[in-house]
């Protein structure tokens, strides 16, 4: 996906960048409105599990659960809706965890997987 000063548009697989699952990224992935990750200039990123299907400029309430803490300080904060029952990133299969943390750590290496209360507290020193 690309940011286009308007809105997401999706321009399919990433495998030219992202070899992890072809280039496809495994999980909803969107961001936090008016909440700036100042170590990049961008919004707060969000992953999220549901079972429902979202399309491209979708939004939605979502309850923050973690974050996974990268490297390179472009932190994924982790979510769920009220479609599922994972309050904690270690309800989600084994099989699905290491494909998450391969995908986002291919480009930065994931140095922790925080739970919720860190991961609110940095929401909170982002927020605009």
């Amino acid at each position: 996906m690309a940011y286009d000063g308007s809105g997401f548009v999706d321009l399919g697989p990433i495998k030219d960048q992202i070899s992890v699952n072809d280039g496809v990224m495994p999980i909803h992935y969107g961001y936090i409105e008016k909440a700036i990750n100042k170590e990049e200039g961008d919004e707060v990123d969000v992953i999220i599990f549901s079972t429902r299907s979202y399309k491209t400029g979708d939004t939605h309430d979502v309850e923050i659960i973690g974050m996974l803490t990268r490297k390179d300080g472009d932190h994924k904060l982790i979510a769920s809706d009220e479609s599922t029952e994972i309050k904690d990133f270690e309800d989600v299969s084994s099989e699905e965890r290491d494909l998450i943390l391969k995908y986002f750590g291919f480009k930065s290496e994931i140095t922790s997987i925080d739970p919720k209360e860190k991961a609110l507290e940095y929401l909170e020193s982002c927020l605009v």
